[in-house]
């Protein structure tokens, strides 16, 4: 029970972050572009775990990445606290963040476009699975090396990560720079995968709770040798 109320504890940051910092304004602009994207015909099964994975890193770079909250990283762990406890409770708010963000967009995106039950129970199923991925690796890239790399992680989920793997790698004119870039379509999360997840993809929950899971401990393992 002590370890929850830690993680609880570092989860109601996001409320404060939220109120006090351009989150909620960052989160609120993503939304109305995936709102836009989704009235000009884009998939909500593609959209919604796009933006999720957006918002989850922003989630990240607003709780857990910045420089102020790196700094005060050393204090928190002198209170009676688990770096695992610490990792977990932020992996939450941002996951909590994406959630809430794509809760709007489904629901919005429903009362406009009128369409099916299953089809925005499986696109939010998919977008939550897509969120925790990249909360979790965007945790361990603000833990090693703040905001710039968060925000190079925002920018390769919002253009390149579209891309499907296979068609890069296996493309006429693909050379080393494409097998390459193909390796790590593969390894991080990505819209392209993780658009299948509404088709219940065995490999790609499988991928999505790797990140989390992984993002997770080693955030904790990042925060525990920083303590030391």
């Amino acid at each position: 029970m002590h370890w929850l109320r830690c993680v609880l504890a570092e989860w109601q940051l996001l409320r404060s972050r939220l109120v006090r910092s351009r989150l909620g304004l960052w989160l609120l602009l993503l939304g109305a572009g995936g709102v836009w994207l989704a009235a000009r015909g884009g998939p909500l099964t593609v959209v919604a775990p796009h933006v999720a994975m957006l918002g989850a890193v922003l989630g990240v770079a607003f709780t857990a990445a910045s420089d102020a909250d790196r700094a005060a990283l050393s204090l928190i762990l002198t209170h009676p606290t688990t770096p695992l406890a610490v990792a977990a409770g932020r992996w939450l708010a941002a996951l909590t963040a994406a959630a809430t963000l794509v809760l709007a967009l489904l629901f919005v995106s429903g009362a406009v476009a009128s369409g099916p039950g299953g089809l925005l129970v499986r696109a939010g199923a998919a977008a939550c699975g897509a969120a925790a991925a990249a909360a979790g690796c965007a945790l361990v890239a603000g833990a090693a090396g703040g905001n710039t790399l968060a925000g190079v992680l925002f920018l390769y989920i919002a253009v390149p990560s579209v891309v499907s793997a296979d068609a890069l790698a296996t493309a006429p004119a693909a050379g080393m720079l494409a097998r390459v870039g193909a390796l790590v379509l593969e390894l991080l999360p990505g819209v392209w995968r993780y658009a299948a997840l509404e088709r219940g993809d065995p490999l790609g929950w499988v991928h999505a709770a790797c990140w989390a899971v992984g993002g997770v401990a080693g955030t904790a393992r990042l925060l525990s040798r920083r303590a030391m």
